[in-house]
């Protein structure tokens, strides 16, 4: 294609992301940013590296039946390559190399930076940006890339649903629920009453209004989790589910409501808290005698069968 196409798709493509922003009633950098990442995410999965690399984060959230999406500038990925920045570096140049003419979209290899994150824990993390362009647009994006965690059950490879239709798809190994579930109940243990990621909250209940959950298969993804990160089950309910939290917790849920704006209704935060309770107390109570656990998690009737 010419350069004289490549601009062409590029104008092309950001009017019809405009038209499907006010189609849905969402602001165009929303969506450019979502296209963005997706095309990003595509360029990933056509490199031999990508069965190394697990999708989890707000972008999975996508995938979901619901089609549910908490606004995000990240691609958030489980990794089980080589973790040196060097090496993650060298990836994502090929990554930018990649060529889909079609979809309007670069990746410009020279904005790349790089950032070790989380290095107190015993995993590790990158934190890596770039900037896309379509057209005159430069759009900021981010892959947060963390190594070491457990997944269960093992991760299947799926179809990244795209905004647009007629340009390829990615797929790529995905994250099970019961994990995203695991990862975010030991962030709630771990952290208490301080804990300020409300967006765990919004993301598991999305998780148990969604989809059946075995009880069996929860509590191994939960064991896998908290041995991997040296926690300790709780015997209880935790600090973060309770209505005592539910008080404190009041004005960061509501300034996350405002920047996610959420395009469903969403109960009472002390409502949301009673559901997770619901879902967490039979787990938690199975912990000891887990292999002898049995039961169904219903999203419709929000009750263990």
């Amino acid at each position: 294609m010419s350069v004289k196409g490549v601009k062409n798709a590029a104008a092309s493509i950001s009017a019809r992301l405009l038209n499907l922003a006010r189609q849905r009633g969402d602001s165009f950098q929303h969506i450019q940013t979502r296209y963005a990442l997706e095309r990003l995410l595509f360029r990933i999965s056509q490199t031999p590296e990508a069965a190394g690399y697990v999708l989890k984060g707000a972008m999975l959230f996508v995938t979901w039946p619901e089609h549910v999406y908490r606004p995000t500038r990240d691609i958030d990925l489980l990794g089980h390559g080589d973790p040196s920045p060097d090496a993650i570096l060298e990836l994502f140049r090929k990554i930018c190399r990649v060529e889909v003419l079609e979809d309007g979209i670069t990746f410009d290899p020279t904005t790349l930076s790089i950032q070790p994150v989380r290095e107190r824990d015993r995993y590790q993390g990158i934190c890596l940006s770039l900037e896309g362009q379509m057209g005159s647009a430069r759009i900021p994006v981010q892959v947060d890339i963390g190594f070491g965690d457990h997944v269960y059950p093992e991760p299947e490879p799926q179809n990244f649903p795209n905004l647009l239709p007629g340009l390829p798809q990615a797929r790529i190994l995905m994250y099970p629920p019961e994990t995203v579930v695991a990862e975010k109940f030991e962030a709630m243990v771990r952290f208490g009453g301080l804990n300020s990621r409300l967006k765990d909250f919004h993301d598991i209940w999305v998780i148990i209004r969604t989809f059946s959950v075995d009880l069996s298969t929860l509590l191994r993804a939960i064991t896998g989790t908290f041995q991997r990160r040296d926690a300790t089950v709780p015997a209880d309910i935790p600090l973060g589910l309770t209505p005592a939290f539910a008080e404190t917790a009041g004005e960061l849920w509501q300034g996350f409501l405002r920047r996610n704006p959420p395009t469903y209704q969403l109960p009472p935060f002390e409502d949301l808290l009673a559901e997770l309770r619901q879902f967490f107390g039979p787990a938690i109570a199975s912990f000891e005698r887990q292999e002898f656990a049995q039961g169904l998690w219903d999203p419709d009737r929000r009750s263990w069968l």
